[in-house]
């Protein structure tokens, strides 16, 4: 691993020399902290450029030419807060990252804190701590919540590495995450805290200052479910301790018939929406797609039909789909509509004027109660038609990022219940759509308590 980060560094020097462009190139992430995980490293080469440095001297100089270099792997450009490269050497993952060479707090990208970030740790880890670190890295990589990657969205690095540094042990780390409420607030010297600032802010469920950065939050990007997956996780460990949180066992294929058993006794409809897309950078792609299955399941809700859990799948290349398992494919023809209190005068009569002769009123106004009330002929009955007409019309309220809303409209299909087999054998597909049919996080045994 010294050879390679040795080798790759020289190889990066060697482009920016070729450009022109002054930077100094230096290993960093776990690998440069001592905190990486055997057999399953990253390689993160830095690139610090002067804070004078135009960013486009990156984009459409210096990133060109480091993909032609090593275009002798399969290079992948994924995106942060600006572009980098990723490929694999010998099965190690190497990413090639810009930042800036600039004083500590005067930070220009969020990648200019990563150096410092290093340093802290090279100072403030033992050996002790290094190992523990690794242990608690490979217990959350086992439960699927390690990786900063948008797809991901769980425990970066950094992020277990400050955890350990603050309970100085991975079974501390485990004990007293088993305990953390909504806010929970760590700094390193400090003693744990729960902050008041999550009334404020309800989304914030865990605060671990930045070592390097008093005003940054290492867990910001951790989404609820990861979170609490680490939570639920490490609480049953220490209950009932077994190497499947470290190596979780390889899925088993399963026949058409076992999938079609799962769908049948869901006890839910289960859909998917596929569509196939442009080619796009992974983490760019991934946040599309979130964002998309927000929306999807907003409007969803909005119309009834009753959302109950999704999942997204994509070979990250130009085919994705979103699974849902609703409480209805179809819906009545009216549908009941509440209106404004009685009490309220001005909304009443806007409410009469609006549904007392209007075409789609089956029956009402009428008062139930304090308030008013309608039905209404509803125009879309089916969850196909309204996925289909949310693709072309935008009064249905569908968000459809921009990069993929040419094919989207063109293209997106709605399988239904058996019809969502008709998936299987895609990359990757299997195994996204067992999980989500059995619905129980894999480090989770029958029979725990």
């Amino acid at each position: 691993m010294v050879g390679l980060s040795q080798a790759i560094q020289r190889q990066v020097e060697n482009v920016l020399a070729g450009t022109g462009i002054q930077a100094k190139v230096s290993p960093q992430g776990s690998f440069a902290r001592d905190t990486w995980l055997s057999h399953e490293a990253d390689l993160d080469i830095f690139a610090r450029f002067p804070p004078t440095t135009d960013r486009k001297e990156w984009e459409e100089n210096v990133l060109p030419a480091m993909r032609k270099y090593f275009s002798r792997y399969r290079v992948i450009e994924r995106y942060a807060e600006h572009p980098f490269l990723e490929f694999h050497v010998d099965g190690v993952r190497v990413n090639i990252v810009p930042s800036y060479d600039v004083s500590k707090g005067e930070w220009k990208s969020a990648t200019d804190r990563t150096p410092y970030h290093t340093e802290f740790m090279q100072t403030h880890l033992t050996p002790e701590l290094r190992r523990e670190a690794r242990l608690l890295k490979k217990f959350a990589k086992g439960i699927r919540t390690y990786g900063a990657e948008i797809k991901i969205g769980g425990f970066s690095g950094m992020l277990i590495d400050t955890l350990v540094l603050y309970y100085q042990s991975f079974m501390e780390t485990l004990r007293h995450a088993s305990s953390w409420n909504k806010g929970t607030l760590l700094e390193i010297g400090k003693p744990e805290s729960v902050d008041s600032s999550k009334e404020k802010d309800p989304n914030v469920d865990l605060i671990v200052i930045d070592p390097v950065d008093p005003n940054r939050n290492l867990a910001a990007a951790v989404r609820p479910d990861r979170l609490w997956n680490f939570v639920g996780a490490g609480r049953q460990f220490l209950r009932d301790p077994g190497l499947w949180y470290f190596l979780p066992p390889e899925f088993k294929p399963k026949t058409r018939g076992q999938f079609a058993k799962r769908v049948d006794s869901a006890g839910r409809q289960l859909i998917a929406i596929t569509f196939k897309h442009p080619v796009s950078v992974p983490d760019v792609l991934w946040g599309q797609l979130i964002k998309l299955e927000r929306s999807l399941l907003d409007m969803m809700a909005r119309e009834e039909f009753g959302p109950y859990r999704s999942a997204l799948w994509s070979d990250e290349a130009k085919e994705s789909l979103i699974l849902v398992e609703i409480a209805r494919i179809m819906l009545p023809e009216v549908r009941v509509q509440r209106g404004p209190p009685v009490s309220k005068s001005e909304d009443s009569l806007s409410f009469l004027e609006k549904h007392l002769s209007a075409r789609d009123t089956v029956r009402g106004p009428r008062i139930e109660g304090d308030r008013w009330i309608v039905e209404r002929k509803r125009g879309i009955l089916s969850i196909m038609d309204l996925v289909r007409a949310a693709s072309r019309e935008e009064s249905q309220g569908l968000a459809i990022p921009k990069q993929m809303a040419e094919s989207f409209r063109g293209g997106v299909k709605v399988l239904q219940n058996r019809e969502v087999l008709s998936m299987l054998g895609r990359k990757g597909f299997d195994k996204s759509l067992w999980e989500f049919l059995e619905g129980k996080p894999s480090w989770l045994k029958t029979g725990q308590p």
